[in-house]
């Protein structure tokens, strides 16, 4: 197959445009696990989960 002579297939995609919900970020924020190096924002977890 030449890939110069291929076309790109056109695939909608299901993907959710819009902004999480509160409970979708509840959900996240508690799955996260404890005692970890805390991400760029240098936010802990345990911050993160006093908060909900």
């Amino acid at each position: 197959m030449n890939p110069v002579d291929s076309e790109a297939a056109h695939i909608d995609l299901p993907i959710d445009i819009n902004p999480p919900t509160t409970e979708e970020i509840r959900v996240a924020v508690r799955q996260i696990k404890n005692g970890k190096a805390a991400g760029s924002d240098n936010i802990p977890a345990e911050a993160l989960k006093s908060d909900i």
